[in-house]
């Protein structure tokens, strides 16, 4: 059985979970949310030849940083 869950185009089909793992999983989000962006702040520094080196790209660093909502 699934559930529509909203999302920020549309919705998706997602598993039933309980309660409890709801709460959990959202707090490990949440939590997981600041480190990611400071890291990507930090990435973003650095120049062009330096994220190739670590395997990353700049578009795909800026389209992680934005937040979900467009204003």
């Amino acid at each position: 059985m699934t559930t529509r869950t909203p999302g920020d185009i549309g919705s998706r089909a997602a598993p039933v979970r309980g309660v409890s793992r709801q709460v959990l999983a959202r707090a490990l989000a949440v939590r997981e949310a600041p480190p990611r962006a400071s890291i990507n702040a930090h990435l973003l520094g650095l120049g062009d030849a330096s994220m190739a080196t670590f395997g990353y790209e700049r578009a795909a660093l800026d389209r992680a940083g934005r937040g979900r909502f467009p204003l």
